[in-house]
């Protein structure tokens, strides 16, 4: 039965594979002097003359015909659950001449959220953000995390077991079939380094080129992803308060990192006995008063601004003009409700989650002592512990049987979101035929072409290009570290 599923679904693919694409200028202001087109694939690739899904897609053709090696297609955003057109258009605007001249830039939205059959189910504001939700104790977060499963059973029961990764590496196989491509180039970022992984290892024949930039655990699917982030945040944050140290007659936070870790904390604790915390006007939640920290230690380019913005907290003082621009830029475009739905039924739809309650409970408490930035957060219950329906497939083994002639791995070495201990153990997994470039003392999520370190900037470009892959691992130094 097994055999006759896989040969069924293989058949599915071939056959959607045949569709032409249609490319028209985009409507969608953010994707301005894009082409789009639509696809269509199956809801269920064993089922391939049921329902199906639209997938939207984006391209920018390659600037010189002579020189067109072939695809580059961009993986869906660099987090679980964001917009992969949006990031295929910035990188379009942003990645070296040279690979623009050979490459189409083709990026799509995966299935159920932006422009590829988005789901919404009428989540509150602060239902959307489950993932870093702070429990206020642990009974009232399982009455969160389970409503936020409810809602969005009530509205997508019907499609929920068709949501993982391995359905988006066959959408992405109907993408390349379509295209009329017998190989594609990849580039991946966080969650789209393991989709890339797990692409390559159903179908790496077709893989061309293939790069992994800040790397998800290949252990983690999918409750790793969560109880490894807070000892990750304790230490970006420990990072920062040095850097902010030197900057006390600036900044006003304390002398030594432990004074300006203490101004924060005093911070979180206002915000969790309900006290008002605002930054430029707008109020901090018990959450938000994390979430901002977090998504600004993404990047040690941002420790200025994240100073800017602790400061106007702690004193109440005006936010210079370049950090109200970071955060208008930062937060002017939120996630998509489709987005927060498709990152939750994916990562259930990926990993059957442990039922009983206790070892949540267990993990939150032992996390919030330990570490008190996003422990509490980040290792409790989630709206994942209570998915109605159990995954359609297992989890895809790694390693042994990739048949992608080379990855080339890119990683900074103080990443917070992927750490560099997770690119490492992709590595390992991927011995045979990766390479791994390490940013050295840098702090940054998505380094190509995004940071502008030279040294990484060269090799990953001449990867592509050129197709030159390192002979061993590579250490790149950082001619401006922060810390």
């Amino acid at each position: 039965m097994n055999e006759l599923r896989t040969d069924r679904r293989t058949d599915a693919i071939r056959d959607f594979q045949s569709q032409s694409l249609l490319w028209s200028p985009s409507d969608e202001e953010a994707l301005n002097g894009l082409e789009c087109a639509e696809l269509a694939v199956p809801l269920d690739y064993a089922d391939p003359g049921g329902r199906t899904l639209t997938l939207g897609l984006v391209r920018s053709l390659a600037t010189s015909s002579e020189r067109r090696r072939g695809v580059l297609l961009i993986g869906p955003g660099d987090d679980l659950g964001n917009r992969g057109t949006l990031l295929g258009a910035q990188l379009a605007r942003t990645l070296p001449k040279e690979v623009l001249a050979q490459y189409d830039v083709v990026a799509f939205d995966h299935r159920f959220m932006g422009r590829s059959s988005p789901v919404v189910c009428g989540l509150e504001p602060e239902e959307r953000l489950w993932v870093f939700h702070q429990p206020r104790d642990f009974a009232h977060e399982v009455r969160f995390q389970a409503e936020v499963a409810a809602k969005v059973a009530e509205h997508a029961l019907d499609i929920l077991p068709y949501a993982n990764s391995r359905n988006i590496a066959r959408d992405m196989e109907v993408i390349r079939g379509a295209l009329g491509e017998e190989r594609v180039s990849y580039l991946g970022y966080s969650y789209g380094t393991y989709l890339g992984a797990v692409w390559t290892q159903m179908f790496g024949e077709h893989a061309d080129r293939v790069v992994l930039d800040s790397i998800c655990s290949p252990d983690w699917v999918w409750r790793g992803l969560f109880t490894d982030f807070p000892p990750n945040g304790e230490r970006a944050l420990s990072r920062w308060t040095r850097w902010a140290a030197r900057r006390d007659a600036e900044l006003r936070l304390g002398r030594t990192p432990g004074e300006v870790r203490a101004a924060y904390d005093r911070l979180l604790a206002r915000a969790d006995g309900g006290a008002d915390v605002s930054v430029a006007g707008f109020p901090l939640d018990r959450t938000l008063v994390r979430l901002v920290v977090v998504g600004m230690l993404n990047s040690d380019l941002n420790y200025g601004h994240l100073g800017d913005v602790l400061r106007s907290a702690v004193h109440g003082a005006a936010l210079e003009p370049p950090t109200l621009a970071f955060l208008a830029g930062m937060f002017g475009q939120p996630k998509e409700e489709s987005g927060t739905v498709a990152q939750l039924a994916i990562l259930a739809g990926d990993w059957a989650w442990p039922r009983r309650l206790g070892p949540y409970e267990r993990d939150m408490n032992q996390a919030a002592r330990r570490y008190p930035f996003t422990g509490a957060a980040l290792s409790g219950i989630k709206a994942t512990a209570f998915w109605p329906v159990p995954p359609s497939e297992p989890v895809t083994p790694l390693g042994p049987g990739n048949r992608a002639g080379s990855v080339l791995l890119v990683q900074s070495a103080e990443d917070m979101s992927t750490p560099h201990a997770a690119a490492v153990r992709m590595r390992e997994v991927l011995r045979h035929n990766s390479r791994l470039v390490t940013v050295a003392d840098a702090a940054h999520h998505r380094v190509f072409p995004f940071y502008g370190n030279p040294g990484a900037d060269e090799l990953v470009t001449a990867y592509l290009t050129d197709g030159v892959l390192p002979a061993a691992d590579v250490i790149c130094p950082n001619p401006q570290p922060q810390i």
